[in-house]
């Protein structure tokens, strides 16, 4: 076998080889970083935004009896684990709110929330994340690059990473986008806390219900409908969105808010495919000279 072939790893790669695939690797990913945002354009063009698939939240009417965790595991086939927030085998939770003195309570379903201008879309270098036509986000594991830059950019904390697997993946709720039932978690709802629908008529039904009962609801507002720029996860509540762990975003659109952050990533990935690139070059440079030498002694 020749000395610059990988021993660890049982295959006949030379160096030369390795730095080789090593170098246009990266500079495929510059490439894809570079055209994030066109990636981002085109995954936006679909359906009205009226008519998004959505689910509607009402923490009023939430027992917190977590079938919708159950659901979503077996519809999934996640791993059951442990845990006290969203990770790579776990894409909802149900949290429990309740006030120091213990008489104001509430809960609140976690998973992503699905924005309509998704920052976690708009910081990946090679679109491994998008949005469909029709309002979910997800998710491709054959494009992932593992650089956790949505996970940054996510100001709800969704994407996680699944560290059960020899190469951890990025892993979340993509709302069942691919079950024409819609949503299990919405599915096996006991108590109707979870409805699952078009997103204009969401809206609508959660108005009316302020409506009926103005003063159950807080701010008689519903979080989603302009948050962040808007999500197609909708959340009715009767306490402060922040002590149920929602962000106070403003109306602006969440890529506005990461823009400054993310937007040195394609340059740094352009920057690390030089690098990489000129390793190659002076290496292959080096090997030669040995060669030539070697062919003349």
């Amino acid at each position: 076998m020749n000395n610059n072939s990988c021993q660890t790893c049982g295959t006949d790669v030379s160096r030369r080889d390795f730095l080789k695939i090593a170098g246009a690797s990266t500079c495929g990913i510059a490439v894809a970083a570079l055209t994030s945002g066109e990636a981002l354009a085109s995954s936006n063009e679909g359906l009205p935004l009226e008519e998004h698939k959505a689910m509607l939240y009402d923490s009023t009417v939430c027992i917190g009896c977590k079938q919708c965790e159950a659901a979503c595991k077996l519809d999934n086939n996640l791993a059951e684990e442990d845990v006290n927030d969203l990770s790579g085998n776990t894409f909802t939770i149900i949290k429990e709110y309740i006030s120091e003195d213990g008489t104001e309570s509430a809960f609140r379903k976690y998973q992503c929330m699905h924005c309509v201008e998704p920052s976690c879309v708009a910081s990946c270098p090679v679109a491994a994340l998008t949005k469909l036509g029709d309002g979910p986000v997800v998710y491709d594991e054959d494009v992932c690059i593992g650089c956790r830059y949505c996970m940054q950019a996510c100001p709800y904390g969704v994407p996680a990473y699944d560290w059960s697997q020899a190469y951890p993946l990025i892993r979340k709720c993509d709302l069942c986008y691919d079950r024409p039932e819609g949503p299990a978690c919405a599915e096996t709802c006991p108590k109707g806390a979870l409805i699952y629908g078009k997103r204009g008529e969401l809206i609508q039904m959660a108005k009316e219900r302020i409506a009926l009962n103005p003063d159950k609801y807080y701010e008689n507002r519903v979080f989603g409908e302009h948050d962040g720029g808007g999500t197609s996860f909708l959340i009715l509540a009767a306490v402060p969105f922040e002590k149920i762990g929602l962000p106070p975003l403003g109306n602006e659109s969440l890529p506005s808010h990461t823009h400054t952050a993310t937007s040195v990533v394609p340059g740094l990935f352009a920057g690390v495919a030089g690098l990489m690139s000129s390793i190659y070059i002076r290496t292959k440079d080096n090997e030669d000279d040995d060669l030539h030498e070697g062919g003349t002694t």
